[in-house]
């Protein structure tokens, strides 16, 4: 029997009530806490009434996977639950391949979902080849070269939708502490881990002042939800950036966070545990500094959202909602749910 909305719901909220500080993600109980709740509830305030998520059409009929399997990473550990929500109101079977190292979150989740057909498998990547051969469709995300290894293994008439590295930034005019305070929130979620975490915020505006009240609102987050632990291999990156931001800018730095002051030219499309730099351009145009990076998502206080959106970014949002894309979104630029259905054309008379 196909699971219904209220009955998932109701597992969704035993996710959220689940203890996420043994989980080994790396964040802090307060981060993970945070992360946590953020993703269980945009689960429950999205729609997963199926005739949403896959309305009718008269001429044409999308079948769901009967077996999907999602091949987990480990730097965000929320990512699959709002797709197990989705494909389990379409009437999918659910495999989730544990991300080695990292299966404490998906064992809470499948327990969270017990009595539902969610089930999790614990193996190494090169011992897990063979569910791919039993998937109907498979729904991934990792780095580039795991995804381009994925895609050599699954096979050739399997639907698939395979999500590797992009980059998100903000692009911003304002510069008031409720807009630093929302952009803290959006660096904060997973200490900056995943695709969706701004790697950098362009300023139209007073950047210097937006640097400064962005850094109240770091040191704020910073004693609230304290940064989780930092792999000693981030140091020298780090050094690196914060030591170019006092030759060529300002770097305002404190315990577990910083906001370095950069020229437009120096952004680089990947994050650091918290740390935000801010980059002051004079118009939209200096945006072209981003050409060529694997863009995801843009957060703005603009209207200008056709030529952010010329860009070639796949989401554009508010500031401060970054991290919690809402359910039903396209990822990536792709209408994942139709990707993962086997589209059949009914022209009967």
């Amino acid at each position: 029997m196909i699971p219904s909305p209220e009955q998932v719901h109701v597992a969704v909220r035993r996710y959220a009530e689940s203890d996420p500080t043994g989980w080994g993600t790396g964040l802090s109980p307060e981060g993970a806490w945070l992360a946590l709740g953020a993703a269980c509830l945009e689960v429950l305030q999205g729609e997963l009434d199926p005739r949403a998520l896959l309305p009718p059409h008269p001429t044409r009929r999308r079948m769901p996977p009967k077996t999907l399997v999602i091949w987990c990473a480990a730097n965000v550990f929320t990512a699959p639950l709002e797709w197990v929500a989705q494909f389990l109101v379409l009437g999918s079977r659910v495999v989730l391949k544990a991300p080695t190292g990292a299966e404490a979150p998906l064992r809470a989740l499948v327990e969270a979902f017990e009595g539902l057909p969610v089930e999790l498998v614990e193996a190494p990547h090169q011992q897990a080849w063979g569910l791919l051969a039993q998937a109907d469709a498979v729904l991934a995300f990792g780095s580039d070269r795991a995804m381009t290894e994925l895609a050599g293994r699954i096979p050739p008439t399997t639907a698939r939708s395979l999500h590797g590295h992009r980059a998100s930034v903000a692009v911003v005019q304002g510069h008031d502490a409720a807009l630093a305070e929302a952009l803290a929130l959006d660096a904060a979620l997973h200490d900056g881990a995943g695709c969706m975490s701004p790697a950098a915020v362009f300023c139209l505006g007073d950047a210097g002042a937006l640097a400064e009240n962005l850094a109240d609102a770091m040191a704020h987050m910073q004693r609230r939800v304290p940064r989780g632990a930092v792999h000693p291999s981030i140091g020298p990156a780090w050094r690196r950036r914060t030591g170019l931001a006092r030759i060529l800018g300002d770097c305002l730095e404190g315990d577990g966070w910083a906001v370095p002051l950069l020229p437009d030219y120096r952004a680089e499309p990947a994050t650091l545990p918290r740390m935000l730099p801010v980059h002051p351009i004079e118009t939209l145009d200096d945006l072209e500094v981003l050409r060529g990076w694997p863009l995801s998502t843009c957060a703005t206080d603009l209207d200008a959202l056709r030529s952010i959106a010329s860009l070639g970014f796949c989401r554009i949002c508010a500031p401060g909602t970054m991290q919690r894309p809402p359910l039903g979104r396209p990822h990536d630029g792709v209408d994942v749910i139709n990707a993962l259905c086997r589209q059949i054309s009914l022209e009967r008379s």
